[in-house]
């Protein structure tokens, strides 16, 4: 069984475990591991789409825009 997992970068919480960018790092990891999919909202004016795009092709993973509305964007990678 494939796990989800969602993240939500708009959500600041306080201390470095619960930056934005290393929450999305540690699950982008699993699934590199091929251990589920992930589902990423963000701000464009925060972290572009050109950047989470990138995070993909670094890690050649699937890479899928499944909404834009104005400045959020919604994200789903995959191995």
């Amino acid at each position: 069984m494939m796990d989800e997992y969602f993240i939500d970068l708009r959500e600041k919480k306080p201390g470095c475990t619960e930056n934005p960018v290393v929450r999305l790092t540690q699950l982008l990891a699993r699934v590199e591991e091929g251990r589920g999919t992930l589902r990423v909202t963000s701000d464009e004016k925060e972290v572009p789409l050109k950047v989470l795009e990138m995070l993909a092709d670094k890690r050649n993973l699937k890479f899928q825009v499944i909404e834009k509305n104005g400045t959020k964007v919604t994200v789903v990678y995959s191995k």
